[in-house]
């Protein structure tokens, strides 16, 4: 990793107790806050309890499966991470040729929503069978009088070609049907979904959250369909982006996990990484549908929903209360967190976030890590709790039916204001 100084600041924070500093000319110093004695006890509990859990993480979870899969289309190659044997398929344009040997026996591939997802996997798949050559059709299917509908024919998909259409129309012809709605739409809206689709089709998801809706009703998919799942890291513009990038600089994209849920016929495997190799994924890698949806709602509600904006917001009645303006405020939390702080992560990692500060900095960065460190992860404990026992998903499909009468599918505009006010939920528990 890095230097011995370093290792220090980021070992367990019952090692790192420094000294009380006076606050420099200028700053806010914030009074050492003390814990009422009545809560003494209860708080000694829930740090060992804590400590538990860290020391022993193998108590919290299931055995990891096996992540292997066969392929008899693209190369597998294994690598080995902290000590664990995983899978890739390495992407690129010059597997673009493979891709009508990976989809054998689809003819139209139906792209249901136009969100975030939506838009930059239909242009990708799209573009990506042109190139190989393929006479697959890319298809749009939206509701009927969806705003949507303009913005898919400004990229191209037209009804007089046979590319954008009625949503249960696309269902129902197409041998691969991408569901990139948005959450509470596929809860509301799945047995309709599940009865237009073709006996032997392939169920195509991006997100495993339809699968925890599911199991938390005691149900599962259709026994005559085939279910998949290509999970892009980044945000639909994104993935976009980095393809039309990948023209020119052949590896540019935006890397993918990808599942096999259940598999009818036996082309679920090759199905899902040529879907994921058209999408201009450098790298696929293998996971289960189960712990993709379990790990990136954890990952929203801790992080994405929670801390960013729990912590910023904090931060600045913190400011506030202490005498700091509301201007000087808003650049010490806001723009730092959305500026330097996080394109240092991005580029450079978390580590270099503490490397690039001065010694009083890292001072004041132990300081902050020992006194977050048990109370955040108690509280990241209890967010995967929720998310692992199925609380959360309801919580999520109450909030969506709450808020909106989601007619299928949401429009982005309408998942942004549930994410927008889901977040606010979350920080009144």
């Amino acid at each position: 990793m890095a230097a011995a100084t370093s290792s220090v600041a980021l070992s367990h924070p019952k090692t790192l107790n420094p000294a009380s500093k006076p606050a420099a000319a200028g700053s806010v110093s914030f009074p050492a806050a003390q814990p009422p004695c009545v809560l003494a006890a209860s708080a000694g509990r829930r740090r060992r309890a804590v400590d538990a859990m860290v020391l022993s993480p193998q108590a919290t979870g299931a055995t990891m499966p096996s992540l292997d899969f066969e392929t008899s289309v693209f190369k597998k190659e294994k690598v080995s991470l902290a000590g664990h044997d995983e899978y890739i398929v390495r992407g690129g344009r010059n597997l673009f040729p493979l891709l009508p040997e990976a989809f054998k026996g689809i003819k139209q591939i139906g792209v249901i929503g136009w969100g975030s997802q939506g838009p930059a996997q239909a242009q990708n798949l799209r573009d990506s069978l042109a190139e190989a050559r393929s006479d697959i059709v890319v298809k749009i299917g939206l509701r009927k009088g969806s705003k949507s509908f303009e913005e898919a024919r400004a990229a191209g998909f037209t009804e007089e070609s046979g590319t954008l259409g009625d949503i249960w129309e696309t269902i129902s012809g197409s041998d691969l049907v991408l569901l990139l709605i948005s959450d509470a739409a596929q809860a509301d809206n799945y047995e309709e979904i599940f009865s237009h689709m073709k006996t032997n089709s392939i169920l195509g998801l991006s997100h495993g959250f339809l699968l925890g809706h599911l199991q938390s009703a005691g149900l599962d998919f259709p026994k005559n369909i085939s279910v998949v799942a290509v999970c892009p890291k980044g945000m639909g513009p994104s993935v976009r982006r980095l393809y039309v990038q990948g023209k020119e600089i052949n590896g540019a994209g935006i890397n993918s996990s990808f599942a096999v849920h259940q598999d009818v016929d036996g082309r679920a495997t090759d199905v899902a990484l040529g879907w994921s190799v058209a999408l201009g994924s450098p790298f696929t890698f293998a996971t289960t549908l189960e712990q993709e949806y379990r790990s990136d709602i954890f990952g929203e509600r801790g992080i994405l929903l929670g801390a960013v904006h729990g912590i910023v917001e904090a931060l600045f009645r913190r400011y506030t209360e202490h005498g700091m303006d509301e201007d000087s405020a808003y650049k010490n939390t806001v723009e730092s967190i959305t500026g330097i702080i996080s394109k240092t992560i991005s580029k450079k990692g978390m580590l270099e976030v503490y490397n690039s500060l001065t010694e009083e900095g890292k001072t004041q960065f132990i300081e902050a890590y020992s006194a977050a460190y048990y109370p955040c992860m108690d509280i990241l404990y209890e967010c995967y709790e929720d998310v692992s026992s199925g609380n959360e998903i309801r919580s999520v499909v109450l909030a969506g039916r709450r808020f909106y009468v989601c007619t299928l599918p949401c429009t982005h505009k309408m998942y942004q204001n549930l994410i927008f006010l889901y977040g606010h939920l979350n920080k009144m528990k």
